[in-house]
């Protein structure tokens, strides 16, 4: 009997091991899937989105990523290599001290605003670092690829779409940036009229929008940024 309630206790405790193993252990976090293009299933234009996850975990960091891919090898090329790039970068960061608050550096990559057309394939890309500081660091990369030439967007094929200039899509932005921001629009040089300030954007079925990043035109405080305009092709 007593040979019996032993196994039975040891049976127990094995259970509460596994179970906390499972509780606990990392995860890849899920995908912010938008809801016009869900994972696994078939978009108007015939493909099918499938996300992939990226989890590594060392003593001076940890990775938890995914990102879409969608069978169009173009695209799906293009946006592998920007996120390997990110995670790249981020592992070449100096370890941080034993006595440090923070001994693992930390990378997440999550996506959204997943467009899949007849002529362009776009996606936003979000990519946050802590390091130890105040927050976290997070960027937003847009990723347009056009089905038919295989080749990624620029700002001029962007500009093209609208039907506008570079100085007429600025001058509106200043506008609804001083109108939304108010008295927060502090850093109104981050919207002026030069390329760099309009080189994150993103393609749908009816606009084009533009994104600025933290601390482009306003403080951390006031988060990302963004204004669109209608496509006129």
């Amino acid at each position: 009997m007593r040979r019996l309630i032993g196994y039975v206790l040891a049976l127990v405790v094995l259970t509460g091991v596994a179970y906390a193993v499972y509780l606990f252990a990392p995860r890849a976090p899920e995908a912010s899937v938008p809801s016009d293009v869900a994972a696994g299933s078939t978009t108007g234009q015939g493909t099918e989105m499938r996300v992939t996850d990226v989890y590594e975990s060392t003593n001076a960091y940890r990775i938890e990523a995914h990102y879409p891919q969608f069978g169009i090898p173009a695209a799906d090329e293009k946006i592998k290599a920007v996120v390997d790039a990110a995670i790249a970068g981020f592992k070449s960061y100096p370890t941080n001290p034993p006595d440090s608050s923070t001994p693992q550096n930390e990378f997440a990559g999550s996506f959204n605003s997943t467009y899949v057309g007849p002529d362009v394939v776009s996606v936003a890309l979000s990519f946050s670092e802590d390091t130890g500081g105040a927050h976290p660091n997070t960027v937003v990369v847009g990723v347009n690829v056009d089905r038919k030439t295989g080749k990624e967007l620029t700002l001029d094929d962007a500009l093209a779409l609208l039907g506008k200039t570079l100085s007429q899509v600025a001058d509106n932005s200043l506008v609804q940036l001083k109108s939304e921001l108010g008295e927060n629009f502090i850093f109104p040089d981050g919207a002026k009229g030069e390329p760099a300030n309009y080189s994150t954007f993103l393609v749908s079925k009816d606009k084009v929008t533009f994104i600025f990043n933290n601390y482009q035109v306003a403080p951390y405080s006031s988060g990302r940024q963004s204004v669109w305009f209608k496509r006129m092709k």
